[in-house]
């Protein structure tokens, strides 16, 4: 007999929620979990979590990358979540600054998207930061849903890219010693 496990982020509910909280806390904490001096702590979780964050940074072999500081402000300036890294990639040290808007099931409103990124951008250029900049939409809705297109068409047109959960999440399914990342990424 199988046994239907409870779901961490899907009951009964029929509205969102504050589930873009709860997106917001554990993709700070995943992505701090990045860092090279966490890597022999918990060392299937550092991994899992190096691979999340390369996502965000378009980086395909996580291999070759150590981030030495991850830095993670949750609704500054209304912003998701801002992210400041500081990496060595391939023997070059760089810093990197990620925008992150999460949706939960909502669309994007308004002019949000080029709001958040005019703040984010003004802040690097008037602080005359030299930072690789990213700017992604992560959203629960599947790309397969009719509501994706209806509610993300327009992601591309202000620089941002899109990943729906699964993609975000890719193969970072190997189970970790952390009962966190196991519920919501594994028994979302």
């Amino acid at each position: 007999m199988t046994i239907k496990l409870p779901k961490l982020m899907r009951d009964d509910s029929t509205a969102d929620g504050p589930g873009e909280a709860v997106m917001d806390y554990v993709i700070s904490w995943c992505v701090r979990w990045a860092q090279k001096d966490l890597s022999c702590v918990k060392p299937i979780l550092h991994s899992q979590c190096k691979k999340l964050l390369c996502k965000l940074l378009d980086i395909a072999n996580e291999e070759n990358v150590i981030f030495n500081e991850v830095r993670v402000w949750k609704q500054c300036e209304q912003i998701d979540l801002w992210i400041e890294v500081s990496l060595v990639y391939n023997g070059n040290h760089e810093s990197h600054a990620i925008l992150v808007e999460d949706k939960y099931y909502s669309n994007i409103h308004g002019n949000q998207l080029e709001k958040y990124k005019n703040k984010f951008d003004e802040y690097y250029n008037v602080n005359q930061l030299d930072y690789h900049r990213h700017y992604v939409v992560v959203t629960c809705v599947e790309r397969e849903d009719p509501k994706f297109n209806n509610f993300y068409g327009c992601v591309g047109k202000y620089g941002y890219k899109i990943m729906d959960y699964y993609e975000f999440r890719g193969d970072c399914v190997e189970e970790t010693e952390s009962d966190i990342y196991n519920e919501f990424w594994l028994n979302w």
